[in-house]
């Protein structure tokens, strides 16, 4: 693990620089609700390293939010997360979020090439899964 970083549904409600965050819900104080990884989300560390992860100490400093965490996985990785959380490791739909509600902000194309290098490596067991997901047409995929 190389360090704790906001992701999932909670990274996609956290302002980003030059970026238009996904969902419209605000970001209370950090609460058990914050999807964190490596406590109580998975991390993808493993893949991305350092990467795709953005500071937003800027964004919580102006919020008036106190909290040590400043690395915000970015809305892609927050995506990715999600569904190998929800897909992969748990074999169930993502919950609280449709491909519809974000793929106006959120690059689809780059998390399906993620996907596909680690079904060609052998890395993902349910990747077609996750990458129909993506596909917007049909989010309640079978896993």
């Amino acid at each position: 693990m190389s360090g704790l970083y906001i992701t999932g549904l909670a990274a996609l409600c956290i302002p980003h620089p030059r970026r238009t965050k996904p969902f419209w819900h605000s970001v209370q104080e950090p609460d058990s609700t914050w999807t964190v990884a490596g406590r109580n989300f998975p991390d993808t560390s493993w893949h991305f390293g350092q990467r795709e992860l953005v500071d937003v100490s800027d964004y919580f400093s102006l919020a008036g939010i106190k909290t040590d965490l400043t690395q915000c996985a970015s809305y892609e990785r927050a995506v990715f997360d999600l569904l190998y959380y929800h897909i992969e490791q748990n074999s169930r739909m993502v919950p609280n979020v449709q491909p519809t509600d974000i793929n106006d902000v959120v690059d689809f194309e780059r998390i399906v090439s993620w996907i596909l290098d680690l079904i060609r490596s052998g890395q993902l067991k349910q990747g077609e899964a996750m990458r129909r997901w993506l596909t917007i047409e049909e989010p309640w995929v079978d896993v």
